[in-house]
């Protein structure tokens, strides 16, 4: 059977791991690290700086958004092999609905690593530059802040609706 062979295992496992881990994280810092951070304010710069310095979140998450949409192309790739060609595939509910989820997740992953991965780095940059001057931010440095902060939420809000409706189309493309 084709879905069981060592390929498909392995890929498929890829893609669903690593996705169900990237879709977690966005919704976790969407939802809830990211508001409560904003609202504490500067007090939850160490614990911020911790996790994107010390424990490399945006590299680490960057990757785990890489394998999900590289093994989903590659898994992509292979089934329309199956269906002989592009028409053939996407003129199948389940092929375009896959392919409409392949490119929501696309997408996801480039505003994840355009605006989302930069945007956290410059945050913690600039609260390190704040709390290194050992007083209130400069008018410039609170400018900068806010519309960066504002940017952030902003890309991940629309990432993490890019994400659930990747999600939702892979899902239940079996099902069209």
């Amino acid at each position: 059977m084709i879905a069981s062979s060592p390929f498909f295992l392995i890929f498929r496992f890829l893609h669903i791991v690593a996705g169900a881990l990237w879709v977690g994280s966005a919704f976790l810092f969407s939802a809830f690290i990211g508001p409560s951070a904003a609202e504490v304010g500067p007090s939850a710069g160490p614990l911020i700086a911790t996790m994107v310095k010390k424990r490399k979140l945006v590299p680490v998450i960057i990757s785990l958004s890489g394998v999900t949409v590289l093994a989903g192309w590659i898994l992509w790739l292979k089934d329309l092999s199956n269906y002989g060609g592009l028409g053939d595939w996407l003129g199948s509910s389940f092929g375009l609905v896959l392919t409409i989820g392949a490119v929501l997740a696309t997408a996801a992953f480039g505003i994840g690593l355009r605006a989302i991965g930069p945007n956290v780095e410059k945050l913690v940059d600039l609260g390190g530059q704040i709390a290194a001057g050992g007083g209130p931010p400069t008018p410039e440095q609170a400018t900068e802040m806010e519309r960066t902060q504002k940017t952030l939420e902003m890309a991940s809000k629309v990432d993490l609706v890019l994400l659930l409706l990747a999600v939702a189309a892979m899902s239940t493309a079996r099902y069209w």
